[in-house]
């Protein structure tokens, strides 16, 4: 499939966090289809068979890119120079295009439970992973890379039916860095920094929300997300990622870009409803 020049991502390498299932697996399909080489980092060893799959779909989507999967525990502090190194060698590339930081832990537990444990695991994924990544590629990046964040409405706003404070801090915290990172690597580097405030979307990620809670979500965000009444899609989202990584979103960074009716696009400035 071809790809207006403005929307194409050809010979781009990119790296998508929790990039094998899911949300993340959108991404990285629809970045390889548009032409990306892409490393998709996963979490769990016990998911290598899967994680393999996916590069397998997404070279048989394009045979003209190169995709791998990457296996690195985000909580440990070495992984993010590794995820990057192998990411070079492996593509046989010496720069960095686009990172999407997607990984998260969908945490439920109410905060009258919550361990020192739970707090430093949804933390460390949430939040200093995508730091300290941001902080091993940035080195490899250039004027025109792409930084992504996948926030969620829940760091503006309750999440209807469910209880989420750590990932929605987590969140909040990371639609923080992305407003501060626009302003350091765009006047720095020429660095685009952006995030995608993501509503209820189906997939398997939501598996771990008790059915009780993930029913109620399910059902109220159905009727005040903007598009159409009914869940997301990885796809709906992965269309939103390509688009902020391609040239055609050269002037736009600093910005939250929501799927939610009371949230359209928040900007460095301000709110715009």
């Amino acid at each position: 499939m071809s790809f207006p020049k403005t929307l194409s991502l050809l010979s781009c390498t990119a790296i998508v966090t929790g990039g094998t299932r899911g949300i993340g697996k959108g991404i990285s399909m629809e970045l390889a289809r548009r032409g990306a080489s892409v490393a998709l980092v996963y979490g769990n060893p016990a998911r290598a068979s899967d994680a393999a799959s996916t590069v397998a779909e997404i070279v048989a989507l394009n045979k003209d890119i190169k995709a791998i999967a990457i296996c690195a525990d985000l909580r440990d502090r070495e992984s993010p120079k590794r995820i990057v190194e192998e990411t070079l060698r492996a593509l046989g590339t010496e720069k960095i295009d686009i990172l999407v930081h997607n990984a998260a832990n969908p945490e439920t537990t109410p905060t009258p439970n919550v361990t020192h444990e739970i707090f430093d695991t949804v933390m460390d994924v949430g939040l200093r992973a995508p730091f300290f990544l941001t902080q091993a590629a940035q080195p490899y990046m250039h004027p025109g890379s792409r930084i992504i964040f996948i926030s969620s409405t829940s760091a503006r706003s309750p999440s209807p039916g469910i209880t989420l404070p750590l990932y929605a801090a987590s969140k909040a915290a990371g639609e923080s860095l992305v407003r501060s990172w626009a302003f350091e690597f765009g006047h720095s580097h020429g660095i685009t920094v952006n995030a995608v405030s993501v509503a209820y979307v189906e997939t398997e990620a939501v598996s771990v929300v008790p059915a009780a809670q993930l029913e109620a979500y399910r059902m109220a965000s159905a009727k005040i997300t903007a598009a159409a009444p009914r869940p997301g899609t990885p796809d709906d989202i992965a269309q939103i990622v390509a688009f902020l990584a391609s040239d055609s979103a050269r002037w736009v960074t600093g910005s939250t870009v929501a799927n939610l009716t009371r949230i359209l696009v928040i900007g460095v400035k301000g709110v715009t409803t």
